[in-house]
């Protein structure tokens, strides 16, 4: 019996041990890990980074690109818009609120360029195709217009599968531990051209969801002998078509020997009724996505030429071997 209970008390100590080097973290409190979550993005140790949140996530690609960028320094395309992203929040201060509850209070004082890089990227697509395509660009404009800030948001401390905190439920925490960059950092860059009628699509997706679209539909004015009064007359007709509501932004632009009409959409807040009038939802789907896939193989079988690119983040790469 004695030798039974030797062998027993072994085992049990033997697992604690295990518990002690592999499973500490688990003893932690919950403002602890959080604090450390920070701690791991202000040192740019995505390791330590992702034991804490999910690295499974969709959303999680871009902020693990992020975070290998900055330890390797490269300051090309869109690693440029990662190194000042992380320059912007590497000292943001955050405060969490011990309590008893799941839904921890948050305090984070950062930087914030949420609502400059919106304007920057409204501006590139009433500028022209060139300027939106450059995502880097306005990304860096909007992020060099970042303003202090600082907000209380809820943390969701959850964490059924023992994969790290929801990347989806603390959106907005990370929102803010990036200066408000989050939502572009695993976009991607799709540029779609239709010769025939000079017109082209861009679209600006989150693995295959379209998030921001920008289309160009142009009016060539080339041996066209249009006085001002035509062409003032011409704008007039076009203006008389275009949409203006939440989340959808059209314009005209005209050059020397071109009028161009543009409409940028933000899925995330144009209303479906609205979209389906434009043709780009069924109207009886209220959750409906645009798909990136689908769309670019729609464009390809009228005749159209797509490409995308990641501006050499690493998002497109790093998705493919997952």
């Amino acid at each position: 019996m004695k030798t039974k209970r030797k062998f027993l008390t072994a085992v049990l100590m033997s697992v604690f041990l295990m518990g002690l080097m592999t499973g500490c973290d688990a003893l932690k409190e919950t403002d602890e890990k959080i604090l450390a979550v920070v701690d791991a993005y202000k040192s740019a140790d995505s390791e330590a980074f992702f034991k804490k949140m999910e690295s499974n996530s969709a959303s999680a690609v871009g902020l693990e690109c992020l975070l290998d960028s900055v330890k390797s320094g490269n300051t090309e395309g869109m690693n440029a818009v990662y190194q000042k992203v992380h320059e912007l929040t590497k000292d943001v201060e955050v405060s969490v609120e011990k309590t008893d509850s799941l839904d921890v209070s948050v305090t984070i004082k950062t930087k914030d360029a949420s609502k400059a890089i919106e304007e920057a990227m409204l501006a590139a697509a009433a500028e022209g195709p060139e300027a939106f395509a450059d995502m880097p660009g306005w990304l860096l404009e909007g992020l060099d217009n970042a303003v202090d800030k600082e907000l209380t948001c809820t943390f969701d401390s959850r964490n059924p599968d023992l994969k790290g905190f929801s990347m989806a439920s603390n959106h907005e925490f990370l929102e803010a531990l990036t200066a408000g960059a989050y939502p572009y950092l695993g976009c991607t860059m799709t540029t779609c051209i239709d010769s025939a009628d000079e017109s082209s699509y861009y679209m600006i997706a989150n693995n295959d969801t379209v998030h921001y679209s920008t289309d160009y539909y142009f009016l060539s004015l080339e041996g066209l002998e249009y006085t001002d009064a035509d062409l003032q007359e011409l704008e007039n007709e076009i203006s008389k078509e275009l949409v203006n509501s939440d989340g959808i932004q059209s314009g005209i632009l005209r050059g020397d020997n071109y009028l161009a009409e543009y409409m940028f959409i933000h899925y995330d807040e144009a209303s479906n009724f609205t979209l389906s009038q434009l043709g780009l939802v069924d109207s009886g789907n209220r959750s409906a996505e645009i798909s990136l896939k689908a769309t670019v193989s729609g464009f390809e079988e009228e005749g159209m030429t797509c490409e995308t690119t990641d501006f050499g983040s690493g998002v497109i790469e790093k998705r493919n071997q997952k």
